[in-house]
Order: structure tokens, then C-alpha cells, then sequence
């Protein structure tokens, strides 16, 4: 019997050279200008940052982490790989706001943090890549405090982005691994250099839903990217369009509807716990 895939998917995500790979197609200097603004918008749902550490959950590399930390916020930041978390450790020396963030190893479907530990918790594109995502989720919940908001950034199998490329991969030839449609979306898996690897166009619906079984309401949804062509356009001009028309999207609020990336906030309710 063979090694059950989530098994095979959690070695995959402690793999530096994965984390490095995602890093070098979404996180360039092209691609700050969004970031910029997802991450102010992000501050405003939080609100000043105060005493109260927020919780980045999934941090990876710390990019996400320290943009909190800029922004005044204390963060601690989980993840699932020791080796992967002393990346991020450099990452946020070098961006000078190492002194702000702690870092701990956690798997997110079973975390040893305490119930209500944190007003406000990040999860910005981990779910994905999580086979169990219902547990994640729970975990999420659990770890926030009554009345506390947890800001979820995910894939929108929706998309005009998603379901052309769902269309076109297959006639091209370029379609790699396995499709799998579940409740949760519809979910990639293909095998890498550093093993098993599932990402997850995600039904937002389902995602709202299985929030709300855990005692979290969605207070709002947004737009967040509405295409990630820029990490495959070899030409640059065609990058920068691609990277106007996603700052554009964000600028002036349009329907999440159409757009890959989807920015939603919940907020644990407060009988909860």
C-alpha cells in the first residue's frame, strides 16, 4: 500500500525549493504594487495594530508576515516546516522587522495553540494546497476568539482565469497531473520534483459554508488578483498589463465574481467557544 496522499502532500509542503519556486513567480518587485494595496486594505479590516499579535497562519516564507509587521502589527507566524520557517527568519531580518515576528512550527490542522488565542488571524492562499481543508478550517476558527475576524485570501474556481485555463491546458497539451472535482473545489494533482502536490481552485461557496459550520460568518468578499498570467507571460509589457488590470480590480472595488484571487473576512461569532 502506498503512502496516503495527504501524507505525501504535507513532505511536499516542507520542501524549501517548493516555497522558493512559488516565491519567484508571485512575489517580485512587479508584483508589489497589489500587494501594497491588498495589504493597506488589510490594516483598515484589521484596525490599528495594538498589543494583540495577529496570527499568519501558514506563513511559509514570512512575505505576508512582514507585511503586517511594516504596518505595526506583532505576528506570529505557523507553519509546517522547520526548514521553510528559517527562510522566513532571514526574510525578516533582512526587511529590518525581525524584532516583530515570531515564528513556530505548526501543522494547521492540528495546532497546539490555545482556543481564542488571537483577535485577528491571516490565511492567505494555504488552504489550497491543504487536503484536509475542513480541518484547516475548524483549526482557524478555533484558534480565533468571539468576535475576532480571520481574512482568507483563495483561488475562485469561478473565474474567468480558472475555468479558461481549465479548457485550454487540456486542448494545448499543457494540462499536468490529475483533476479531482470535490465539494471543495476543484483540485490539480501533480507530481513534482519534491513529491505530491494538490492546488485547489476553491467553490467559495463551500469555503463560506464551512466557515459558518465552525462558527464563523463572512462579514465581506472581495476581489483580490483577478489573474495570475504574470508568473507564464515571457514578454514584460504583457506582464505589466496583466499586472495593472489586477491593481485596477483592487482599486475600484469590482465583483469578486470574475476575479482568481477572492479576499474574504469572517468574523467568529461571539457566543463561540
Amino acid at each position: 500500500m502506498g503512502t496516503p496522499p495527504n501524507r505525501d502532500v504535507r513532505a511536499t509542503l516542507r520542501d524549501i525549493e517548493v516555497h522558493q519556486r512559488w516565491g519567484s513567480g508571485h512575489r517580485t518587485p512587479e508584483n508589489d504594487a497589489f500587494y501594497n494595496l491588498a495589504f493597506d486594505h488589510i490594516a483598515r479590516t484589521f484596525g490599528p495594530p495594538g498589543e494583540d499579535a495577529v496570527l499568519d497562519a501558514g506563513c511559509g516564507s514570512c512575505t505576508k508576515s512582514i507585511q503586517l509587521a511594516r504596518r505595526g502589527y506583532s505576528v506570529v507566524g505557523v507553519d509546517l516546516s522547520d526548514e521553510v520557517l528559517e527562510l522566513g527568519r532571514r526574510n525578516a531580518s533582512a526587511s529590518g522587522v525581525g524584532d516583530r515576528i515570531t515564528l513556530r512550527c505548526e501543522d494547521l490542522t492540528s495546532m497546539s495553540l490555545a482556543d481564542g488565542s488571537f483577535g485577528r488571524v491571516l490565511c492567505w492562499g494555504v488552504l489550497m494546497h491543504i487536503p484536509e481543508v475542513d480541518a484547516a478550517i475548524a483549526e482557524l476558527v478555533r484558534v480565533t476568539r468571539p468576535n475576532g475576524l480571520i481574512v482568507v485570501s483563495e483561488g475562485n474556481m469561478r473565474s474567468l482565469h480558472a475555468v479558461a485555463l481549465r479548457v485550454l491546458k487540456p486542448l494545448l497539451g499543457r494540462q499536468r497531473g490529475e483533476l479531482r472535482y470535490t465539494a471543495a473545489g476543484v483540485e490539480a494533482w501533480e507530481e513534482t520534483p519534491a513529491g505530491t502536490l494538490m492546488t485547489r481552485q476553491a467553490d467559495i461557496g463551500g469555503v463560506v459554508h464551512s466557515f459558518g459550520d465552525h462558527g464563523a460568518r463572512l462579514v465581506s468578499r472581495r476581489a483580490g488578483q483577478f489573474s495570475e498570467l504574470f508568473t507564464v507571460l515571457p514578454w514584460k509589457p504583457a506582464r505589466s498589463l496583466v499586472h495593472a488590470l489586477n491593481s485596477a480590480w483592487f482599486r475600484w472595488p469590482a465583483l469578486p465574481q470574475p476575479a482568481l484571487g477572492n479576499l474574504l473576512v469572517f468574523r467568529r461569532d461571539a457566543g463561540s467557544g
